[in-house]
């Protein structure tokens, strides 16, 4: 199935109905009085969290989402029935965004809880709801209330623990595959990624964080270059990067550091936030780097860098070095899991459960 993470439909809750202006008019009762009833309310529109997807598809071809209207008020006391809701199933992840006031109405983030986009009108007035001791043949009646319209922008982002990130064909798919339950495309051409694929890793039977593997990026991703720029936003939600290095390039010529520098530059340039994540190195490819010169590279390569965090050596395709990794992985994940997670956007508030 195509992986689609964004969308733009319509979405319109119903109107209300109108009011009825009816009197009682059977023999023998003269003075029967109002019996105009009021409109039903008009069906409203809620998007939930499904589990079960994972991509927006379903709304790329879908773009009108519209509920019914409520019925009109009837004489003889009869109100209007109200209109069935309509239910918006999205990935869990999901930013809903009001286009026209340009402001986030929602992020779905807990499966299964409703939340309100469009608020259906209220049914008018019958003359039954103007009587009173004074006015006892009203005949005013109201129409019903119109309901919300909105153009709404869909966004998904997903919901990663870990994120891999590095250039095309630094083997984030073999990575991936390796030590997750994901069967990525692998190939030996760069751009074999062309959407993003999650991974279950477990370390223990009780013990598992999900992996996030994203097209790689190149130089002048963050003014649109390339495929990686595209699925950066679903690294934001992301507790940690792992930035995969290709310590054994197929051209000799190109200089893996320079690589790396450029990889962070574009990840700053394209949001400083996700720049600011913890980040780890890891060198990939060490099985084809000679026995005897893997110390010397490594070491080069680090003091160029001039990094100071951590930094593991491994080889995807043989496991070399994978059981450290996933378990000090698995360590950072679930010492964060217990402090609560920044944020990505100041926009983003947390997604309220409206009940009618």
């Amino acid at each position: 199935m195509k992986f689609v993470d964004e969308a733009t439909i319509d979405a319109a809750a119903g109107d209300g109905g109108a009011g009825c202006a009816s009197f009682r008019r059977e023999k023998f009762i003269p003075f029967g009085g109002p019996n105009g009833g009021d409109g039903g309310r008009g069906g409203s529109v809620y998007a939930v969290a499904d589990r079960n997807l994972n991509t927006l598809i379903d709304y790329r071809y879908a773009r009108r989402h519209e509920a019914k209207n409520g019925e009109a008020g009837r004489g003889s006391d009869q109100f209007g029935a109200a209109a069935e809701d309509i239910v918006l199933r999205m990935p869990v992840g999901t930013i809903i965004t009001d286009i026209d006031k340009n402001e986030v109405i929602a992020e779905l983030l807990v499966p299964g809880e409703p939340v309100l986009i469009c608020k259906g009108g209220d049914g008018g007035f019958g003359n039954l709801h103007f009587k009173s001791s004074t006015n006892r043949a009203p005949r005013q009646k109201t129409p019903g209330w119109p309901g919300e319209a909105k153009k709404l922008k869909l966004e998904l982002r997903v919901l990663a623990d870990v994120g891999l990130l590095g250039m095309p064909n630094a083997g984030k798919s073999t990575l991936i595959a390796a030590i997750s339950n994901a069967r990525p495309k692998i190939a030996d051409y760069p751009f074999t990624t062309l959407h993003p694929n999650l991974g279950v890793v477990r370390v223990a039977p009780e013990k598992s964080f999900v992996v996030a593997d994203v097209p790689g990026l190149i130089e002048g991703a963050a003014d649109g270059a390339g495929l990686g720029h595209r699925f950066l936003r679903h690294l934001q939600r992301t507790r940690l990067l792992l930035h995969l290095v290709d310590m054994a390039p197929f051209d000799e010529a190109v200089d893996p550091v320079a690589q790396a520098k450029g990889i962070i530059k574009e990840l700053k340039r394209y949001d400083e936030s996700l720049h600011d994540k913890p980040r780890w190195l890891v060198l990939n490819k060490l099985d084809m780097v000679p026995a005897e010169e893997r110390a010397a590279r490594i070491k080069d390569f680090v003091k160029r860098m001039k990094w100071k965090g951590p930094v593991f050596e491994i080889s995807a395709l043989t496991r070399e070095g994978l059981e450290p990794l996933i378990h000090a992985v698995y360590d950072h994940v679930a010492a964060e899991k217990n402090a609560p997670m920044p944020d990505p956007d100041p926009r983003f508030d947390a997604p309220v459960a409206q009940d009618e």
